[in-house]
């Protein structure tokens, strides 16, 4: 389970950081009109899967598993020092 909170988090970086390039590039104007379509497209995605992912959160965190989910949640700011 830790294997797919880990992949999770580092999906979630990955997805960030496209949209970090694309927003640069659409501002640089890197992209030609024909690579646009195909860049913004995995832009939505990103943007998608980033949504479904704070909702599923969002939900988690109103059900049973709150008290476990913030128990992870207090250990992970701790090994971060906050």
């Amino acid at each position: 389970m830790k294997l797919l909170d880990n992949l999770g988090r580092v999906l979630l970086l990955v997805a960030l950081a496209y949209l970090g390039f694309y927003v640069y590039g659409l501002i640089m104007g890197v992209f030609s009109p024909g690579e646009m379509i195909g860049f913004t497209v995995g832009a939505v995605a990103c943007v998608i899967a980033g949504v479904v992912h704070g909702i599923r959160i969002r939900r988690a965190m109103k059900g049973p598993d709150r008290a476990r989910i913030t128990h992870q949640l207090q250990k992970y700011r701790e090994t971060r020092g906050w």
